[in-house]
């Protein structure tokens, strides 16, 4: 059945649901049990008609606010009806019926004040601001309520003549009495204004929809004050016709849309354009389809519950559990799955290039790394080529002597020169590293450290002293003081006892200073090298001074 139908239906069935509840008001029958039979049976449809409004609501009330707003509305109409069969049916006392009447206009004044309040906040930008106007509405309800409840005290509300104090059949309205009716319409108003301000249909169209009602409210009111005896005698059930022109009122809002609902979702899960899906219950039983969905077996339906299923033409089935079951959609992704295995074998290609590039790569890595070692190679031996020609040198003498003392001289100036290539080596492979690091002074000391102990085995006493703060030896620094250490010691290996080298700062310049114990002229010894100052202290000591920078 389509939607169209459903609501028609409905519609007929609450008329005449409606219409049984009116003839059971005005049947005329003498016997007390069927009057009373009528009342409940009406009070019952009533009840049932608006417990059954309360649930549509909440099912299908899209706005949160709305929805909770609006299944409040339903509530009251129920209990205000709960309220009036109590009155009539179950109290018998005056007193009783009088507090039930009362009792009436909580839900009077409360249905309409919601409806605004939740017209209000519905979409509101500002909170706070729109908080603040709810607040207010609420106060002046609850006043106005307190008002009907301590009616007995002040008789503003309802006013009695004289000697028919406190009577529920004879009384007079009084100007809260007009206040409150005046309230109802006016926040019934406002909130149709609202809600036409915030609708976001187009064009506008049906608006006259709740209008309709809220006239006959307004109509029936006042021939309600006026006590026209047509009113009274065909529409006098108070509760009965505020409760069934409020609900249409609220009804009519949905009907053209300012009261938004979730509705029409089957036929529109039917029509849906280029969507091939179906929704089955537990057991897979199909209770709705939408394009044209695949028959498949239970057993591919429980293996798309853990993962999506790809059939052979490129058709893929998902699933999504649902309340109460399962939907299945296919979608087509044969193009999808062309273009996977275009893709896969790119990627072989691409592997397989990768790994003849990683080859190419190691290879030049691997001759870069040996022209790099060679380059370095190169360099050692250029800058130690005197070095090399001098250990040659001494090993020459060393296979012609036959003197212990000279052979073990020649090994402690092999020795010697050995530990300089070792260190000069080094500091030249700390140079280009591929981690840039830097010489520094500490790299000098353990130079001159190891020198000085390999001049031990030659019988000479050598010392060091490192002081250069608050300057930075750099690389060429380190290389220069070490390259002359090692030139004043193969200069004068057996020419001096004793060598105190210090790499100091003089005069903001600086400076290799050397105290040299020895007994031959220094002066013509070392005049070869340039820059070289050479003074005499005592008839064996002298001071040799260099300007490194």
């Amino acid at each position: 059945m389509s939607y169209k139908k459903k609501k028609q239906l409905s519609y007929i069935i609450i008329g005449c649901l409606v219409i049984v509840a009116f003839a059971c008001r005005h049947i005329s029958v003498n016997n007390t049990y069927l009057r009373h039979f009528a009342n409940q049976c009406r009070s019952s449809i009533y009840i049932g008609l608006y417990s059954a409004w309360v649930i549509y609501l909440k099912k299908h009330v899209v706005d949160m606010k709305m929805r909770r707003c609006l299944t409040q509305i339903g509530a009251l109409m129920v209990l205000w009806f709960l309220i009036r069969t109590i009155k009539f049916l179950v109290f018998f006392d005056p007193l009783e019926e009088r507090i039930c009447w009362y009792l009436y206009y909580i839900p009077m004044i409360l249905i309409p004040t919601l409806g605004l309040k939740t017209a209000i906040l519905m979409d509101s930008t500002d909170e706070d601001k729109s908080k603040k106007k709810t607040t207010i509405l609420m106060i002046l309800a609850i006043l106005l309520i307190a008002a009907v409840l301590t009616n007995d005290l002040h008789q503003k509300v309802f006013y009695f003549p004289e000697g028919f104090l406190f009577s529920n059949e004879i009384y007079n309205y009084g100007i809260i009495f007009i206040c409150i009716q005046i309230w109802v319409m006016f926040c019934l108003i406002m909130m149709e204004i609202a809600l036409i301000c915030k609708s976001r249909i187009p064009g506008k169209k049906r608006f006259w929809f709740p209008v309709i009602p809220g006239i006959l409210l307004l109509i029936w009111n006042v021939c309600n004050i006026l006590r026209v005896p047509l009113i009274h005698r065909i529409a006098g059930d108070m509760s009965a016709i505020c409760c069934l022109l409020m609900a249409a009122i609220y009804q009519g809002c949905i009907a053209c849309g300012l009261i938004q609902i979730n509705s029409r979702y089957l036929e529109l899960f039917q029509a849906a354009g280029g969507l091939n899906a179906e929704i089955t219950d537990r057991a897979f039983d199909q209770h709705y389809q939408s394009g044209k969905f695949p028959d498949i077996s239970t057993e591919i339906r429980q293996g798309v519950l853990t993962a999506p299923f790809v059939m052979e033409d490129g058709i893929r089935i998902s699933h999504m559990y649902i309340r109460g079951g399962h939907l299945f959609w296919t979608e087509d992704i044969s193009l999808l799955v062309d273009q996977y295995e275009d893709i896969k074998e790119q990627q072989e290609e691409l592997k397989e290039k990768n790994l003849l590039l990683q080859k190419t790569y190691q290879q030049e890595a691997k001759r870069r790394k040996i022209e790099e070692q060679n380059r370095l190679l190169n360099l050692i031996q250029s800058q130690t080529a005197g070095q090399l020609e001098l250990i040659s040198c001494f090993m020459r003498e060393l296979e012609k002597t036959e003197s212990k003392d000279v052979y073990e001289r020649l090994l402690g100036q092999i020795v010697v020169v050995g530990t300089y290539l070792k260190r000069r080596k080094n500091f030249l492979l700390t140079i280009h590293n591929e981690n840039q690091e830097l010489l520094g002074a500490d790299d000098l000391i353990q130079g001159l450290a190891e020198s000085c102990s390999a001049l031990m085995l030659c019988h000479i006493r050598a010392l060091y002293y490192v002081n250069v703060s608050p300057l930075v030896l750099h690389d060429v620094d380190v290389l220069k003081c070490y390259d002359y250490f090692e030139w004043l010691t193969e200069q004068l290996f057996n020419k001096m006892d004793m060598i105190f080298f210090r790499v100091v700062m003089l005069e903001e310049n600086l400076m290799i200073s050397v105290h040299i114990v020895s007994g031959y002229d220094l002066e013509r010894l070392l005049s070869g090298r340039p820059g070289t100052e050479v003074q005499r202290e005592d008839e064996k000591e002298w001071l040799i001074r260099w300007r490194i920078s």
